[in-house]
């Protein structure tokens, strides 16, 4: 996955990803929620802070999408629901 875009080689400052890309974001977006719901059931309180701030930098890099045609899944379901694991 490339953060990285023609578009900002030109220096519109714009990035612009793939469906592909986006995908891999949204799981990756999961697999940091799953440890975070593991960390809350275990109460290791220091470990849920940094999965925490994980998260929040991933769901930026999600919400930085330029090309509104691509939609988004909403990952608030996902933080949600504790009884997948």
């Amino acid at each position: 996955m490339s953060a990285s875009s023609e578009s900002d080689r030109a220096g519109e400052g714009r990035n612009e990803r793939s469906a592909e890309d986006l995908t891999e974001l949204v799981a990756l977006a999961r697999l940091i929620t799953y440890a975070k719901c593991a960390a809350q059931d275990i109460e290791i309180v220091s470990a849920m802070h940094w999965l925490d701030m994980a998260i929040q930098a991933v769901n930026r890099e999600i919400l930085d999408v330029p090309n509104a045609g691509i939609t988004i899944p909403t990952l608030s379901a996902v933080a949600t629901s504790r009884n997948t694991h």
